[in-house]
């Protein structure tokens, strides 16, 4: 975990105060006991913490599924069923969400986004109407991770065990980012159907650039197939955003798509329509590959576009970040500051950030020159608005102590994306250690003594597609790679 030479800060997996309420998943866990989740196998984490197998993968899981939490502003909670049963050769897979076609019957929502004889994933849905789906009772959907205990170590160059970064991508599927499309090796028979991210995409057929809505079922499979062609084109900003942090993978801010025929067959590869084409640079999330990045990237303004971002909402990236400042301290008292910070040149038109201090603080004052926070029983709730690229801060004041411990998250109140959720969490404990001082050597003179910097803390951190599509489900759940991340839809 992260050390630095004069503060050790608290792992960002250790428990925390979080208010159900505030996290967009009820997640269940299916495994069988003493396995999967419930591995009573004895499991010591990289700090020395003695726990099991089970205990971590629900912890990390539960790490993942706040950080996004923090991503979106959501109502409904998205009803997911966890199990460590992913067949040999996986990572991970994603089963669903379900998918629903609205009808001339059917309520829409009040932003206009959804469309009569368009489809739309329950969870989309439920952000949009508020509400789940009619008829919509069971999980919207069914994620299957690897029983694999080398993805609870994290590897070299890594901030992360590999778990973490499976079940952030697969936790994006399930909150929109899938096609609604069965081309290419269908039983019995290739599908395509209007959905969410239809509308905005496109094929390149030869320098005549379709949208995707338009072609025939024979021209969707050849766009499924066509490598660089098939394409991701959504609001002007989405454009903007492609345009400027794209080094390679998009044409005018319209993203390449992942369009590629399976090696062994020829037909659609499985992951395709799905995911972003390997050519699309620096190295996003939603690659059909595992990648090491906390930040959605391009996918945060796919998000964004099919249905998260409502009343003006846009994607953000906002950060909180604790700094124990021994410069402004004393003896008679410790200054802890506070920073939030946005950093995407959008701005926030509101956050909100809880900080809670450790009961065992002694908070001497609050000191707040914005006028954000109130006191509340946990400790404060702050809300104000960022302008672009600007700094907000607050600072406690309290009893001089070995170490200082705050727990805490910071999310937008509109309608936003949050491109990394996990600088949004405010975990950590801040302790002083004494700076060791080598003693001179007989032909140097002693070193001056200094006041040592002081690092900053990182903040932690209704219907469904036809059941004819089953039997593809199943036969492509044995072609896959261990390093290939998998969406397939029920």
């Amino acid at each position: 975990m992260f050390k630095q030479s004069i503060f050790v800060l608290a792992s960002l997996l250790g428990t925390s105060v979080f208010a159900q309420d505030n996290n967009m998943y009820d997640i269940t866990y299916s495994d069988e006991a003493n396995k999967g989740a419930f591995s009573q196998s004895v499991f010591i984490t990289e700090d020395g913490r003695k726990t099991t197998v089970g205990e971590y993968r629900q912890e990390l899981i539960g790490l993942v599924t706040r950080a996004v939490s923090l991503q979106f502003n959501h109502v409904v909670k998205h009803e997911i069923s966890v199990n460590f049963g992913v067949p040999e050769g996986y990572a991970a897979l994603t089963l669903g969400p379900s998918f629903t076609e609205l009808t001339e019957f059917d309520t829409l929502d009040e932003f206009g986004f959804m469309e009569v004889g368009r489809s739309y994933p329950s969870t989309i849905m439920s952000a949009l109407l508020q509400k789940r789906p009619a008829g919509n009772d069971s999980e919207d959907a069914i994620v299957s991770f690897a029983d694999s205990i080398g993805d609870l170590q994290t590897r070299e160059g890594d901030e992360y065990p590999p778990i973490v970064y499976s079940a952030y991508h697969e936790l994006q599927h399930v909150n929109g980012f899938v096609p609604t499309d069965c081309l290419g090796g269908c039983i019995p028979e290739p599908v395509s159907r209007n959905g969410h991210m239809s509308p905005f995409l496109y094929y390149n057929d030869n320098g005549d650039v379709k949208e995707f809505e338009s072609l025939t079922i024979d021209k969707k499979t050849e766009a499924y197939l066509s490598t660089d062609k098939f394409w991701y084109g959504g609001s002007q900003a989405s454009k903007n955003a492609a345009m400027n942090e794209l080094t390679s993978g998009q044409e005018e801010g319209y993203v390449y798509i992942y369009a590629t025929p399976n090696p062994e067959t020829g037909d659609v590869d499985g992951q395709a329509g799905g995911h972003f084409s390997f050519d699309v640079q620096p190295a996003q999330l939603m690659h059909s590959a595992r990648a090491k990045t906390k930040d959605l990237g391009m996918a945060a303004y796919l998000l964004c576009d099919v249905g998260w971002c409502q009343q003006g909402g846009k994607v953000i990236e906002q950060s909180v970040e604790a700094v124990l400042n021994e410069n402004a301290s004393s003896d008679t008292e410790a200054v802890i500051d506070i920073f939030v910070s946005e950093n995407l040149n959008v701005g926030v038109n509101e956050f909100e950030l809880n900080i809670r201090p450790n009961p065992s603080m002694n908070i001497i004052a609050l000191e707040d020159p914005d006028n954000m926070c109130i006191v509340n029983s946990n400790g404060y709730s702050c809300k104000s608005a960022l302008a672009p690229l600007s700094k907000m801060s607050v600072r406690l004041i309290v009893t001089p102590s070995d170490s200082y411990e705050l727990t805490g998250e910071l999310r937008s109140t509109g309608y936003d994306v949050d491109r990394n959720g996990f600088n949004n969490i405010l975990d950590t404990t801040l302790s002083v250690t004494p700076v060791v001082v080598e003693p001179p050597s007989s032909q140097t003179p002693a070193p001056t003594p200094t006041t040592p910097s002081t690092p900053t803390s990182n903040s932690g951190g209704g219907g469904s597609m036809s059941l004819l599509l089953i039997p593809l489900v199943l036969l492509a759940m044995f072609r896959r790679r261990m390093d290939r991340l998998i969406i397939i839809n029920n």
